[in-house]
């Protein structure tokens, strides 16, 4: 579909080839319709509507350097995240003079690339990230697969050797470096020359945002960025938008509409497309209507108010309910992101099944469908409540959903009492704690594994409210640590006026710890809580998974973080970051009071919470050790 897109946009091929070949993957004809004007220069339709189209500005004797600087201003594109190398100077050179657009320095590229991807989630415009050749890109990776399993549209950039010199193997060359990210990007392509630039970069920036969304990767040469070009247009943002509500066709609609009308106990899941497009409000009142339950992939942010009657959780935790769901509808594109693959279906055999998403390589994927569509969630979720209301239904019983769901939060609470008082800091209370002081309308930012539950089990995010004036939880579903310190100073940056929290465990932090760098720099005032239970626990689990000698012998190999034990408060201060650690569950309600008076006061701020462990193995103090010093 991305190569398609591209070929349409370089108007290789015209409009109805465009969607023939989107139909041939299996996109219906209204949504091939939307997709292919989205991607449309919009002259004509302009012109039809009487309106004259916003006109391209040209920028003559310049430096593609200052080329590439003058686009991304005349784009209204803020920040560029980076880390300077010595291929990028053209470029480099070009910011001295404009203060439009603010260079954001990171001390590591998992930073750089993490930030862009938090501002654009945060923001809503697609960021930039400047690289430094196969070094800088291969340390980008990782986040970049964050991006790209999250849908986040980041456009990246990385220098290279001048073109004279390139094939002589010289210093950092890397011959194919542009498909080095290619199973992770919407589109690659080495820029060919200085007179492309500001077309290449238009073109990576709308293939960014086509859907289903996530990163492009250019790669420059030195010279191209140095080069003197005489004239070139740059062509305005408003003609170069992509929309990416897809419509489903309406015949799909009503068939969604007679499923879940038809079901005893349907299912709404909310998956990986809901990050990017945010439908809470919509499957929320379809839940409400022909009462169904709504509940998330394991890998997913909290996108769905935890505190509505109707929210089950984690779909698949519990295998009994799983198994009473007789219409179940993904919301999103990968259904269950999961370590071990179950042994029976998480959807029974016999329920009505249900797919829509942008990613069109997920529908039906992993599971039989009935009705496959490949659209927007939101544009889709819209049309059925539509569809739904036009029929004057009356409320469904829902007492199924609503007596599962008060069981479900008698258990919690009477977990979270049980446990209230422990030492080291149960994780119920801490989350409990912070609910009860982090403002109600804060981003908190999740990098938590097996924790992460506990945000959606005990810290509320309001149905009551409306969504912009509600808490909101970003998270990534791609299994890449280091993520959640740079995505949490990208998300402030891109909503300054909102409180910004970052939870996070300890082997995350130790990921993305060179953030706190720019966090300190740029007066970020985040607050970073480390969940620190000493260990790598999802480690842990999966060895007792295995159920080998590490499991009979509490002997985990490469689990254990607590020799040396890391103090992440002295870790901060190295950065000029104020912090502490905090063991006794009764220090926490000042401990947080005292991190969000500093970043009232501009500046992040570390608490370090040393938390249970639980489950099989909690007690293992057991660390693979030996001494280099003995055997000299």
């Amino acid at each position: 579909m991305f190569r398609h897109a591209k070929e349409f946009i370089d108007n290789k091929i015209d409009r109805r080839t465009f969607m023939a070949k989107l139909r041939d993957v299996g996109v219906s004809s209204v949504g091939a319709g939307t997709i292919a004007s989205s991607l449309s220069i919009p002259t004509a339709n302009a012109a039809r509507s009487g309106e004259k189209p916003e006109q391209s500005t040209f920028r003559e004797n310049l430096t593609g350097g200052e080329l590439m600087a003058e686009f991304l201003i005349e784009w209204d594109v803020p920040y560029v995240f980076g880390l300077a190398g010595s291929e990028e100077v053209g470029f480099l050179d070009a910011l001295v003079d404009r203060d439009k657009l603010n260079y954001v320095t990171c001390i590591h590229e998992n930073a750089a690339m993490a930030m862009a991807d938090g501002f654009s989630r945060a923001s809503g415009k697609t960021s930039i990230v400047n690289l430094h050749s196969v070094a800088g890109a291969a340390y980008a990776l990782g986040q970049m697969v964050s991006c790209y399993r999250d849908r986040t549209p980041v456009v990246v950039t990385a220098g290279r050797q001048t073109t004279e010199y390139r094939g002589s193997n010289g210093f950092l060359e890397a011959p194919n470096l542009h498909k080095l990210p290619s199973e992770y990007a919407q589109w690659t392509w080495d820029v060919t020359s200085a007179n492309t630039i500001t077309e290449t970069l238009r073109r990576a920036f709308m293939l960014s945002e086509a859907p289903p969304g996530g990163p492009t990767f250019l790669t420059f040469s030195k010279d191209h960025w140095e080069t003197n070009v005489e004239k070139a247009e740059i062509i305005p943002r408003s003609r170069s938008m992509v929309d990416t509500e897809v419509a489903a066709k309406e015949s799909d609609i009503k068939r969604i509409a007679d499923l879940l009308i038809a079901a005893d106990k349907p299912m709404l899941f909310m998956d990986d497309d809901c990050v990017r497009h945010e439908i809470s409000s919509e499957v929320q009142e379809i839940a409400e209507l022909i009462g169904a339950g709504v509940s998330l992939g394991a890998r997913m942010p909290c996108v769905f108010p935890n505190t509505h009657p109707h929210f089950c959780g984690n779909y698949g935790i519990d295998k009994e309910l799983a198994q009473t769901i007789d219409c179940f509808w993904a919301l999103g594109g990968h259904m269950f992101k999961v370590v071990n693959k179950s042994p029976v279906p998480w959807v029974r055999r016999d329920a009505t099944t249900i797919h829509t998403s942008l990613a069109a390589t997920e529908i039906g994927r992993n599971y039989p469908v009935d009705v496959g569509v490949v659209a927007s969630v939101k544009a889709t979720a819209k049309a059925v409540l539509k569809e739904l209301k036009s029929r004057d239904l009356s409320p469904k019983d829902a007492k199924w959903v609503t007596d599962y769901t008060k069981s479900r939060r008698s258990r919690l609470d009477e977990k979270a009492t049980r446990e209230h008082d422990w030492a080291p800091i149960s994780t119920s209370r801490l989350m409990k704690e912070l609910d009860t002081q982090v403002a109600d309308d804060a981003l908190v930012t999740t990098e938590l594994i097996l924790s992460k539950y506990h945000l959606w089990d005990y810290f509320k995010i309001d149905h009551e409210k409306p969504f912009e004036e509600r808490r909101y939880n970003h998270a990534t579903n791609s299994g890449v640590l280091g993520w959640g310190i740079a995505a949490s100073i990208g998300i402030k940056m891109g909503k300054p006026d909102k409180e910004v929290w970052c939870l996070t465990g300890d082997g995350a932090f130790n990921f993305g710890s060179q953030a706190l760098w720019s966090a300190s720099r740029y007066d970020v005032p985040i607050g970073i809580v480390i969940f620190n239970n000493g260990e790598y626990a999802a480690n842990r689990k999966a060895q007792n998974f295995y159920r080998g000698r590490s499991s009979e012998t509490g002997n985990y190999i490469g689990v254990n973080l607590k020799h040396p034990d890391i103090q992440y408060a002295t870790m901060a201060e190295s950065y000029g970051i104020n912090g502490e650690r905090v063991e006794n569950p009764d220090d926490l309600k000042d401990a947080i009071a005292r991190c969000r008076a500093e970043m009232g006061r501009g500046r992040p701020y570390v608490l370090d919470v040393r938390i249970e462990r639980f489950d099989k193995g909690m007690d293992s103090e057991y660390y693979d050790y030996f001494s280099v010093a003995d055997q000299g």
